[in-house]
């Protein structure tokens, strides 16, 4: 009776892992189908235009708050009071528009960022939704979430591509 019982385990157990193979799987590197989509890369230059004044004068603000604080360091001990009192002033004005700058690029990044991953992230879910079914995949796993793979089971190039005829 024993014999029967490990045999019969040992058949379950064989027959589960052969239908485990038979199981067809495949990755996707979900930000690299995102980043090289058209609509990814035209949006990031469109920020990129958009920021250029703001990041030309985040360099201006840069250079006048070190050329402050050197002046500080080797005048401010033979600046009178009222002179120093204004260069601080100065500098704290120009530290004020630095941060305020520096606040409204970030909010500018992030809320593109955010319009793009509205707008990609449902279209790359359906494009690896239809590539598992008509593919014949069981899974499509994130690409990061892999440690070793067969570069022909990656379908990320044709998420890419069926995105890119989705936003057309």
């Amino acid at each position: 009776m024993r014999k029967l019982f490990i045999s019969s385990m040992l058949a379950v157990g064989l027959m589960t892992s052969a239908a485990a193979f038979a199981e067809k799987y495949a990755v996707v590197d979900i930000q690299k189908a995102a980043s090289d989509t058209t609509y990814m890369k035209s949006q990031m230059a469109s920020l990129e235009s958009a920021l250029k004044p703001q990041q030309q004068k985040h360099e201006r603000l840069t250079k006048e708050i070190t050329a402050l604080q050197q002046k500080a360091q080797t005048d401010a001990k033979v600046m009178k009071e009222a002179d120093l009192k204004k260069l601080e002033q100065d500098y704290a004005s120009k530290m004020n528009e630095y941060n305020s700058n520096a606040a409204g690029m970030q909010k500018r990044a992030q809320d593109t960022l955010e319009n793009i991953n509205k707008t990609l992230a449902p279209k790359i879910e359906q494009a690896t939704e239809d590539l598992r079914k008509s593919g014949g995949y069981s899974a499509i796993l994130n690409r990061s979430a892999v440690v070793s793979l067969d570069p022909s089971i990656d379908l990320t190039s044709q998420v890419t591509q069926k995105v890119n005829a989705s936003l057309k």
